[in-house]
């Protein structure tokens, strides 16, 4: 087995750092670093690089050409990564990506011109995630009283090539009724309340997993506009990012459902 010897700057945090001297003579008091554990009578020396839970954290950390040598371990994929003053490298990778649980709502359709039809919800979610036992639950929001819900079944595959895989529920006409206000719950497989997602307005839930929770109102509604809501139209969350609060909410005249929605990048 190969032995490597780096030279490495250690992360502080995503706002400062600080140099870190191995076997040098004369290093900087702010850079001393000493590693070691006296456990069960042992004597033991290592050393823990710098956690960031996505590469998307990691590229945030935005390090310069002068930083070459840093050092970082990416939780989701499992890697050491170093920068080499361009670009991230794998130096090691665990062999076991660590489990991806982040789960949202990524896209929904409840109304358009005529008949409301093709209604449905769409979550996203690392992928190698078992959903099997969550749940989309519909709230009423004149009552704030549960009206119906649904369980997904199955794991979430590499959809995106990021990492991220889709579910969709669909519904019959008006199987999703259609606002002022009404809401949707994404559930856990324990019961636990994900998001609780409301449009054309807020309510408070009244009982079901949500009970006596405040909505979260998307921001935008569907209507009966034969130009903004035909057939086929959603409403959708477009930006970049990794967890559901990095992007932002978008009326769209044609669904994505099941794959990747128009303007989004998931990394």
């Amino acid at each position: 087995m190969k032995k490597i010897l780096f030279l490495f700057t250690v992360l502080i945090s995503l706002f400062s750092h600080s140099q870190v001297g191995i076997g040098t003579t004369t290093p900087s008091d702010a850079a001393m670093l000493e590693v070691s554990s006296q456990v069960n009578g042992g004597d033991f020396k290592g050393f823990m690089p710098p956690r960031v839970s996505t590469d998307t954290d990691r590229d945030a950390i935005n390090p310069q050409a002068t930083d070459a040598g840093l050092l970082v371990f990416v939780i989701s994929t499992g890697c050491l990564n170093i920068w080499n003053g361009s670009s991230w490298e794998d130096i090691h990778c665990t062999g076991t990506t660590i489990m991806n649980t982040n789960v949202w709502i990524n896209e929904f359709h409840y109304d358009n011109v005529g008949e409301d039809v093709g209604e449905f919800i769409e979550v996203v979610g690392g992928a190698g995630l078992d959903i099997t036992g969550y749940s989309i639950v519909r709230y009423n929001g004149n009552n704030g009283a549960e009206y119906g819900s649904d369980v997904f079944s199955g794991i979430l595959n590499n959809d995106t090539g990021t990492g991220f895989g889709f579910a969709t529920i669909s519904y019959p006409s008006n199987g999703l009724q259609n606002g002022t206000p009404d809401g949707i719950a994404l559930v856990d497989d324990g019961g636990n309340v994900i998001q609780f997602l409301s449009y054309e307005g807020t309510f408070t839930a009244t009982d079901g997993p949500a009970n006596g929770l405040m909505s979260t109102d998307v921001g935008i509604i569907q209507t009966q506009s034969a130009t903004l809501d035909p057939v086929g139209a959603s409403l959708q969350l477009s930006g970049t990012g990794s967890q559901a609060s990095d992007f932002t909410w978008s009326r769209t005249q044609v669904n994505t459902s099941g794959s990747i929605n128009t303007g989004q990048t998931i990394n």
